[in-house]
């Protein structure tokens, strides 16, 4: 039997969760107009800013920047416990935000 490619991406998570991300990513605001859409090329900069994003629109806690002196490569590298760790109230929440940015970077079809 052959495999196949699929005609579009292969997405793990919820079609509604992946149409709530599309919404979501047309409401930017100005601060995350900057950002780079694919976090692997994030500069320090670009990740102090993210959170700043996240953290507002959510209503979390800020997050003190040297929790996260890194780029977003580094950002890859990490696991939810990781962003836990640093952030023990909205880390799960930070590491889904940015799993949904890789992915959409990663399978958009520009």
């Amino acid at each position: 039997m052959a495999l196949q490619a699929a005609e579009s991406p292969v997405r793990y998570g919820l079609s509604s969760e992946w149409e709530r991300f599309s919404s979501y990513r047309n409401t930017q605001n100005y601060e995350e107009d900057n950002l780079p859409k694919d976090p692997r090329q994030w500069t320090r900069e670009n990740v102090a800013q993210w959170l700043r994003f996240v953290t507002s629109v959510h209503n979390l806690p800020e997050v003190p920047p040297s929790r996260f002196l890194m780029n977003g490569k580094a950002l890859c590298l990490m696991s939810p416990s990781m962003f836990l760790s640093r952030v023990p109230l909205g880390g799960k929440l930070l590491y889904k935000d940015f799993q949904l940015r890789l992915c959409a970077a990663m399978y958009s079809r520009s």
